[in-house]
């Protein structure tokens, strides 16, 4: 299977955060809309995080999110919940609905000015197909129904209130929780918009 070089979409992914700008990022709240795309990698989380061991794949993502985000109390903590669709395309062709929550930190004082906040989403992702890369880095084995988690890095742009994020969707069996095993990860960007 052809390769696409990993440090290409990293190299884009850094020089899209470098023109971002904010000033002092605040918790917000309400309703979003984002669009989203990436490319799978035949990794486990932790080596889809290492950029010098990600191999991606040729099976390519691009989707849609509605969001809702609630500040907890006067904290810099928000709660939320998403629900995505997703296109999966490239060596395989089928579609994907997600279901997380999230917890969401927004610092007070960022090491960079462009960092807006952090988020950790878990829920439950679908496929309408048994997906051929989670059967291949599984023996075979996958499901269309499977515990779904995110990392995500948001970035403010000036003024406007949009948003751009980086994020690991991930997929998994949830250590057994979940028969049979399988799983699988992407290296995603998207762009958040507030309404």
């Amino acid at each position: 299977m052809t390769r696409i070089s990993s440090r290409l979409l990293w190299a884009g992914a850094l020089a899209l955060w470098a023109v971002q700008a904010a000033a002092d990022p605040a918790p917000g709240g309400g309703w979003s809309w984002a669009v989203q795309g990436g490319v799978m990698t035949d990794d486990r989380a932790a080596e889809a995080l290492t950029p010098t061991r990600t191999e991606l794949e040729r099976q390519f993502v691009l989707g849609g999110v509605l969001g809702y985000d609630r500040q907890i109390g006067t904290s810099r903590f928000s709660v939320g919940a998403e629900l995505q669709a997703n296109a999966h395309f490239g060596d395989q062709d089928f579609v994907e609905f997600a279901l997380p929550v999230a917890l969401r930190y927004h610092p007070r004082d960022s090491w960079w000015d462009a960092f807006d906040s952090f988020a950790f989403g878990l829920g439950l992702s679908h496929y309408t197909e048994v997906s051929q890369l989670e059967r291949a880095n599984y023996d075979g084995q996958s499901r269309r129904t499977l515990i779904y988690w995110y990392l995500e890095a948001e970035f403010a742009e000036l003024s406007t209130g949009d948003t751009v994020f980086w994020r690991l969707h991930h997929r998994s069996n949830g250590y057994g929780t979940l028969k049979p095993n399988g799983g699988s990860n992407a290296l995603m960007l998207g762009y958040r918009r507030p309404f």
